[in-house]
This record gives structure tokens, C-alpha cells and sequence, in this order.
């Protein structure tokens, strides 16, 4: 009977035991059911802010995209302006607060559109008399515009920038002397078959003695604008090869007399009368004139020639810059 007792006693003790250890689990359980929820909040919240600045990224992006757009429109609608105003169109200026319907056009020709007007006349009045003047000077404005580019754009068998552009002739250094007022440059007297010599300047000091500039043949550029130099007009440029080490006054064919005319075969056509600085023409032709292996004188590779005479060249010069 005692030890059935003891038995009793024993199991009741483990069972308490039992108990206590499911009580702590349950609450562990419990705790763990907490922080799963947290977590699953946490994660929530994190998707909504990676939508979030998804979106105001999104967002950011459109508004440059349509900033662009914008811009890119209206640069379109001042071109389309521009092109009406050099085709004749007429830019009719719609006052503030007025209602524009729109009639339909037939073929190219411009149709009236009827305007509403509202009720505040005196200030609509102002407002018509300002936007017309403004009208007035935009159109101004297109028809000097279109006066300056009817030359450009009406011709389109306009002459090719080219060789053919320069007046090229031989001529005769008749006389050389130093410039007054610059020890680098020469002032010569230039026979290229006028009716009176051509005074020209030329930075030839350091590079050709003076004894060697007096009755010398050259070939001479004659439709630069003349330009001043040092207080003189020289009215025509000698032609040269050259490096940044030595310079050749370009010499013309045996029997070339002043006033002969430089030809180039493929070039046909005559001289501009003077060639305009701001079409910077010179500056165009002259990186295409060079010496060949030969020192003849060429413009992409097209001889300098004197017609029935021969060809020009520098003295020694070979696959030099022609200047």
C-alpha cells in the first residue's frame, strides 16, 4: 500500500512537471506567433516604401521627359513660325481672353479665322494695337531675314566653293622695299597686267633677301579684299609655298607675262569680283593647295597652269602648304 502511494506521489510530481514545461512553450509559441506578425508588418511596410520611391522615381523621370518635350515643341512651333514668315503667311496675334475657331483650309492657301470677342473692348482695343505693332516688327524681321537667304537658297546652281573662285594671275615684282614701320614686311609694286601697278605687303623679310624681290615673276592672289597693314593697303597677296622652316615665292612658267590667268583643268568658271571675309572662301580652298613630289604647284593635286604655257612651282619646295 505505501509503495502504491509512493508511485501516486511520483507520477503526480512528473506531471506537474509536465505541465510547467507546456506552460513555458505555449508561451514561447506565443512569442514567436508576436514576432512572426512584427516581421510580417515590417516587410509590408518595406514593399510599400520600395513602391513608394518607385514610383516618385517614375514620376521624376516623366516630368524631365515631358520638360523635354515642351522645350522640343515649342522650338518646333518657332520654326514653323519662321517658315510661314519666309513663305508669306501672315501671323495673325490673338489678343488675351478671345475664342478662336479655327476655319478649314483648301490646298495651301491661308483661310481667315473667325475671332469672338470679349466684352472688355477699351483694354481688347490696347491689346490689338500692341500685338499689332508686334506683328509688324516679327514681319519685318522675316522679310530681312528672307532677303538674306534668297541668295543662299533661291540659287541652286549656285558656284561651288572652289579653286575656280580665286583670281589667280602671274605678275611682275616691279619693286621691293622694306615697310617703314615693320622690319618683317616688304612693300612692292606689282605689275599683273593693269593699267597702273598693285601695291602689295608681304612678310617676306626673313625668308627672301631684298636684292632677290626686285624684277621678279610671281604669281599673285588679286580678289582678297585689301586689308591694311602696318598703316599700308596692300591690295594682293604673293603666293608661296610653305613650312615653318622655309618659304618659296611660287614662280610661273617660261614666257608667262603679268596679267596671264592661273587655270585648273575641272575648274572652270570665273572669279568671284572679291572675295567676301565672311564667307571665309580663302579659307576653305587654301588647306586643298599644296606642292606635289615634283614642286609644282596644285589644288588637290590639279596643276597651278598658265594655258599653252606650262605649269607653276616652287624652286625646291616639294609637298609643301601653298600660302
Amino acid at each position: 500500500m505505501l509503495s502504491l502511494f509512493w508511485f501516486l506521489a511520483r507520477f503526480l510530481v512528473k506531471m506537474a512537471a509536465n505541465n510547467a514545461v507546456l506552460n513555458r512553450l505555449e508561451q514561447k509559441g506565443a512569442e514567436a506567433d508576436q514576432v512572426i506578425e512584427y516581421l510580417k508588418q515590417q516587410v509590408a511596410l518595406l514593399k510599400e516604401k520600395a513602391i513608394l520611391q518607385a514610383s516618385l522615381r517614375e514620376e521624376k523621370k516623366l516630368r524631365v521627359e515631358n520638360a523635354k518635350l515642351k522645350k522640343e515643341i515649342e522650338g518646333l512651333k518657332q520654326e514653323l513660325i519662321q517658315a510661314e514668315i519666309r513663305n508669306g503667311v501672315k501671323q495673325i496675334a490673338i489678343p488675351p481672353g478671345t475664342t478662336v475657331s479655327t476655319a478649314s483650309f483648301s490646298g495651301d492657301v491661308p483661310q481667315p479665322t473667325a475671332v469672338t470677342s470679349c466684352p472688355d473692348s477699351k483694354d481688347q482695343t490696347k491689346g490689338e494695337d500692341e500685338e499689332k505693332k508686334k506683328k509688324e516688327k516679327v514681319e519685318k524681321k522675316g522679310e530681312k531675314k528672307e532677303k538674306k537667304q534668297q541668295p543662299a537658297a533661291g540659287s541652286s546652281d549656285a558656284k561651288p566653293v572652289d579653286v575656280s573662285c580665286l583670281d589667280l594671275r602671274v605678275g611682275r615684282i616691279i619693286t621691293a622695299k622694306k615697310h617703314p614701320d615693320a622690319d618683317a614686311l616688304y612693300v612692292e609694286e606689282v605689275d599683273v597686267g593693269e593699267a597702273s601697278p598693285r601695291t602689295v605687303v608681304s612678310g617676306l623679310v626673313k625668308h627672301v633677301p631684298l636684292d632677290q624681290m626686285q624684277n621678279r615673276m610671281a604669281i599673285l592672289l588679286c580678289n582678297l579684299k585689301p586689308a591694311k597693314m602696318r598703316g599700308v593697303v596692300s591690295q594682293a597677296m604673293v603666293m608661296c609655298a610653305s613650312s615653318p622652316e622655309k618659304v618659296e615665292i611660287l614662280a610661273p612658267p617660261p614666257g608667262a607675262v603679268p596679267g596671264d590667268r592661273i587655270t585648273f583643268e575641272g575648274f572652270p568658271g570665273g572669279p568671284e569680283k572679291e572675295l567676301n571675309p565672311k564667307k571665309k572662301i580663302w579659307e576653305q580652298i587654301q588647306p586643298d593647295l599644296h606642292t606635289n613630289d615634283q614642286c609644282v604647284a596644285t589644288y588637290k593635286g590639279v596643276p597651278f597652269e598658265v594655258k599653252g604655257k606650262g605649269v607653276c612651282r616652287a624652286e625646291t619646295m616639294a609637298n609643301s602648304g601653298i600660302k
